[in-house]
């Protein structure tokens, strides 16, 4: 009974923290994933895409109207990263477990970024409607499987190795 318990103090406190992480997180998450979406132009010398505000990207497309992008909480991969981090503090403890986070995490986060980049290219070439189509349909597909590929290297490094078997002929 007290390990019952002990189990669902854990899982409450984790919904807690989860919850009131994202409410806390999510700002300065979304600031950082819009400064680093645009800053992906900047890499490669393009200027019609920059930041306009704390969660706003600004669009210069040559041949369609200028825009802004909004980087909305459920845009954010912050939602993702806590849940992976929170599936990581349920693992055991050990030096596996903290690569095995930072490792899920690191790819969630640059996967959001990629994923938001590639909206505005499209909203920057076609427009506006476009950036829109794109981030509801390819963006939501790309966002599961970077979500998923995340998960999956988390259970990668903590799972434990299957043990090779040696086949013998005769």
């Amino acid at each position: 009974m007290n390990r019952r318990r002990a189990v669902l103090w854990r899982i409450a406190a984790i919904v807690v923290v989860a919850g009131g992480g994202f409410t806390v997180l999510q700002g300065p998450a979304r600031h950082l994933e819009a400064q680093a979406s645009a800053g992906v132009f900047r890499l490669v010398g393009d200027d019609r895409v920059r930041t306009a505000g704390a969660n706003s990207i600004e669009v210069l497309p040559p041949s369609h109207a200028p825009f802004q992008a909004v980087v909305t909480p459920s845009c954010s991969s912050v939602g993702s990263l806590i849940a992976l981090g929170c599936l990581g503090v349920l693992a055991p403890p050990g030096r596996r477990r903290n690569i095995a986070v930072g490792a899920a995490m690191g790819t969630v986060a640059a996967g959001n970024i990629v994923r938001i980049a590639a909206s505005l290219a499209i909203g920057l070439a076609a427009g506006r409607q476009s950036l829109i189509l794109f981030h509801d349909w390819v963006g939501s597909i790309f966002g599961f499987g970077y979500t998923l590929g995340g998960y999956l290297l988390l259970l990668h490094f903590l799972l434990p190795a299957r043990p090779r078997v040696q086949v013998v002929t005769a």
